[in-house]
């Protein structure tokens, strides 16, 4: 029971595990080569979990870990996709798509940033200035 407990709450919690080093403590365990040992290191860790997860209790789907508020990035590739709207594959090897109906006169080449824009949207827009799309990430 106790190992079933164990697993589901590293399934739930692997975001914030390696936000507090814990990832660190759950890959330095499994080095442990010695059964005893690592058996004893585990036990360490589950209760280190357990107190984790009390005090994230309620706030289970608030990230933890900062991601960036904006990414910059150059265009390697513009494709046509369905209603006109733009497929945007960036040489980092995201690919974006349009989301709004405006015009973009963007090419492969240009340097573009990413941003993050309310209710977990995105937008795009050119580094020198213009005209910003709303874009959704594909790959």
């Amino acid at each position: 029971m106790k190992r079933i407990f164990i697993a589901s709450l590293l399934t739930l919690l692997a975001p914030t595990i390696y936000a507090n080093s814990l990832g660190k403590q759950l890959k330095e365990c499994s080095e442990i080569t010695t059964n005893t040992d690592r058996l004893s290191c585990y036990d360490k860790l589950s209760l280190s979990l357990e107190k984790l997860a009390e005090q994230d209790f309620g706030q289970e789907l608030k990230q933890i870990a900062e991601a960036p508020e904006s990414i910059e990035a150059k265009i390697a590739d513009i494709q046509d996709g369905a209603h006109d709207k733009k497929i945007v594959t960036l040489e980092n090897g995201q690919i974006w798509k349009q989301n709004d109906t405006g015009r973009i006169f963007w090419q492969a080449g240009d340097l573009v940033i990413v941003e993050r824009a309310m209710f977990g949207s995105f937008f795009m827009k050119p580094t020198q200035g213009g005209k910003k799309m709303r874009v959704r990430r594909l790959k």
